[in-house]
């Protein structure tokens, strides 16, 4: 019966009971969002660092660019095109400057070419090889001159073997006599053309290769003097004692070329396996085993990855050595350029060095192998793996002991030149970066998207703090008015049911039970409407989070969905609700406990005064 007329009272004012109900549910939609909001953003902050890495990646700018020319033998006039040059070389340690926070510093790394016995078991290649060879008739190296096979001293060609030798870069190609022997590095280049050749006839001709000039360069990507480069011949003429002249042992030492070259893998030294763009971009993916730690590689341990492709042609599996004797060092390009993968073609180097013999090792050591690994082209390009390639702690190979070996120098490019920094630095490094006012370097972010999530997350802990305070505040000043407005106002009518002989508690039921169900009503509707529109939210939130990771100022994002944070169940809006509800009934009761206090008849004294 206490409870009946406690709602008979409330409709006698049916607006002010609606819209006390209706405010009250505006509160708990506040808090109900807010605290799913708050709880989401908390979620995704949990470990949040450790999810993320943000890599930067450094190339060398063209300083300018300039026309250049080669010679169409067949139009017998020059082609002009213009093309990129670089300028001086710039030295890594520009980038140890104030403010720069690495976590793993850049360096321009080389890959090491690693000769393994075991890789290959066969004769050569048919596209290439080094052979003596006479004329046919006496003429120019253009068009296509029939060449007669004399000698082979390395690749497939058998003696007596005719193909066709052609010059196509020579605006007065050289003049071969028949009757004499040359020697000669051949590439296949083409189908064979001219008067040389038969009607009909369809075969493949030859260009000479510089096998025997070098290309190294010292530490500092200065090269060193070779003189064989000066006389831009790639051939020569054997006489009686040829091969006992420096130019005759080069020869017989490039004899030894593709048995190097298809017994040769690239060797990448690193400090983070994350530094190398195919794996932190999910190009390729360890499948069995584990990945190098970060001790490993700040010990330079004896570890390595490889992939499982080079694994199966030499019989490995995890746990087990493998020797990596490396005798050269690249800088002119990236691995995956000079490696292509998919393929054991490769663009080699030339393994002559300045002195015209073949690079010796300069470290050979025993690596276990830790994990097998496998990788896809997605055309990425200079940015991809290369085929065989093993990968090892930079630390593991003494410091610059590759000195006297390298084999090609270029500028630092993105491929190979990378470093980590903390995450949400990006800013701050490339303001004291372009303090520094050196324009000769591209330096690109990528962050995997930690930028735009944690402004995300970040605005979200805002909003859920907004909804929090605006519903507390709300809250405290709604209980506040309608708790004076139902129970003050119900002065005589306490007074009345107290002189009649009722108790405390029980005017304090009559008063309050309706006023309480209207504030159940509003918690259970706001609250409602507060989870499920955290719901539609987050997963809005979620949408727009992988619309906007796209390239971004230098800043580049991966577009793979990441954690935003954990919805909240249906526990947290009832814990909100139940808040509000307490709080309104504290509320509540404090006034009604503040009127109970006083006397009946001095109530009602003051209400006739």
């Amino acid at each position: 019966m206490t409870f009946y007329y406690s709602i008979k009272q409330m409709r006698r004012s049916p607006l002010k009971s609606l819209l006390f109900a209706v405010l009250i549910a505006v509160c708990a939609f506040c808090l109900s969002l807010g605290g799913a909001l708050w709880y989401m953003g908390s979620s995704g902050f949990q470990d949040f660092d450790g999810l993320y890495t943000t890599i930067g990646t450094v190339e060398q700018k063209y300083e300018g660019t300039e026309v250049r020319s080669s010679w169409d033998p067949e139009t017998q006039a020059y082609e002009y095109y213009s093309g990129g040059y670089y300028g001086e070389w710039i030295p890594e340690d520009v980038l140890d400057f104030k403010g720069a926070d690495y976590i793993l510093k850049p360096r321009q790394r080389p890959y090491f070419g690693a000769y393994i016995e075991d890789l290959y078991h066969g004769i050569g290649s048919a596209d290439m090889g080094v052979v003596e060879a006479t004329p046919l008739k006496t003429g120019a190296m253009y068009p296509s001159l029939p060449m007669r096979v004399t000698r082979v001293l390395e690749g497939t060609m058998q003696e007596g073997e005719i193909f066709y030798l052609c010059d196509h870069q020579s605006e007065e190609p050289a003049i071969l006599e028949s009757g004499k022997t040359y020697v000669m590095q051949l590439s296949m280049f083409g189908t064979a053309h001219g008067p040389n050749v038969q009607a009909g006839e369809q075969t493949m001709e030859y260009l000479l290769s510089s096998g025997i000039a070098s290309t190294q360069y010292t530490i500092d990507m200065e090269p060193v003097y070779d003189p064989v480069t000066e006389e831009d011949r790639w051939y020569d003429e054997v006489t009686d004692g040829f091969y006992e002249t420096e130019r005759g042992k080069r020869w017989l030492a490039l004899s030894s070329y593709q048995d190097y070259s298809m017994r040769t893998i690239p060797v990448q030294p690193t400090d983070g396996t994350k530094l190398l763009m195919y794996f932190y971009n999910g190009e390729a993916q360890i499948t069995e085993g584990r990945d190098i730690t970060e001790e490993e590689y700040k010990d330079g341990a004896k570890v390595c990855l490889i992939p499982e492709m080079l694994a199966m042609r030499l019989g490995k599996k995890v746990g087990d050595t493998l020797a990596l004797p490396l005798y050269y060092a690249d800088y002119s390009r990236a691995v995956g350029d000079a490696f292509m993968l998919g393929t054991r073609s490769h663009v080699s180097v030339n393994l002559l060095n300045a002195e015209g013999e073949i690079y010796q090792i300069f470290n050979e050591q025993e690596y276990e192998i830790v994990g097998l690994y496998t990788a896809e082209d997605k055309g990425s390009g200079s940015y991809s793996a290369g085929e065989y390639e093993v990968v090892i702690p930079w630390n593991a190979v003494p410091e610059n002991c590759w000195e006297d070996n390298i084999a090609g120098a270029g500028p630092m490019k993105g491929a190979d030149t990378s470093f980590q920094i903390p995450n949400g630095t990006v800013e701050e490094f490339r303001e004291a970066w372009e303090a520094l006012g050196i324009d000769g370097l591209e330096i690109r972010f990528y962050d995997m998207g930690y930028t735009q999530l944690k402004d995300s997350l970040e605005n979200r802990q805002l909003m859920s703090a907004i909804f929090l305070l605006s519903g507390g505040v709300m809250a405290v000043l709604i209980l506040c008015f309608f708790s004076s407005l139902f129970i003050t106002g119900q002065k005589e009518r306490i007074a009345v049911e107290r002189l009649m002989g009722r108790t405390k508690r029980q005017c304090a039921l009559s008063i309050l039970s309706g006023m309480i169900v209207l504030s159940a009503a509003g918690c259970i509707a706001g609250s409602a409407a507060g989870w499920l529109a955290s719901g539609k939210a987050a997963q809005e939130a979620g949408d727009t989070l992988e619309f906007d990771r796209t390239y971004s100022d230098n800043t580049i994002a991966n577009t793979e969905p990441e954690d935003t944070g954990e919805p909240p169940g249906a526990v947290l809006p009832c814990v909100t609700g139940g808040v509000l509800l307490a709080a309104s009934a504290v509320v509540s009761g404090g006034y009604m406990r503040a009127v109970l206090r006083k006397e009946p008849l001095r109530m009602l004294g003051e209400i006739e005064e």
